[in-house]
């Protein structure tokens, strides 16, 4: 499975977001047993990975809280999608 997101500013501009290019549901599940978790819901996770918080929502955007480095925000969506899309299978990773 090939993986393809985008990263720029949110609607909003006041934060930056990332947003898979064919909309898919993230297994949040996955994602809880990998990283620190600062709030569970239901259907979004706020988490906390390389002292970046971010807001996780289960239908794939990604919202990072007070982070300008595009390239750590990078990094960090690429694991996030790994853990959350292709726990147990093999993914190609495609940002940009």
């Amino acid at each position: 499975m090939k993986i393809d997101f985008s990263l720029g500013k949110c609607k909003t501009k006041a934060t930056f977001s990332a947003k898979l290019k064919h909309p898919q549901k993230l297994n949040l599940d996955n994602i809880k047993k990998r990283f620190k978790v600062v709030l569970d819901t239901p259907i979004l996770l706020v988490i906390n990975v390389r002292n970046v918080e971010l807001i996780v929502h289960g239908y794939g955007e990604l919202l990072f809280k007070e982070c300008e480095d595009m390239n750590l925000m990078n990094e960090i969506a690429l694991v996030v999608y790994e853990e959350g899309l292709c726990a147990g299978s093999s993914c190609e990773i495609d940002g940009n």
